[in-house]
């Protein structure tokens, strides 16, 4: 798979509520390229500055919490 598949599969599962599954997607993706790579991605494909911000602090957020557990 490419960078921009990974991406959109990443965003499919926050999509789809399965967020324990896109922390694993994430963490194979590589967690320290992934942010950078994943706001350009929503830079490309969100229709409005609002839903990029939602869609990137929903990610952010369920990642982190999740890791925390």
């Amino acid at each position: 798979m490419s960078k921009q598949e990974d991406l959109e599969t990443i965003h499919e599962s926050l999509v789809n509520g399965n967020r324990r599954q896109m922390v694993k997607q994430i963490d194979e993706y590589g967690v320290y390229d992934f942010w950078a790579d994943y706001r350009n991605f929503l830079w490309d494909t969100c229709q409005s500055p609002k839903a990029e911000f939602a869609y990137f602090a929903d990610a952010t957020v369920s990642y982190f919490r999740i890791k925390s557990r």
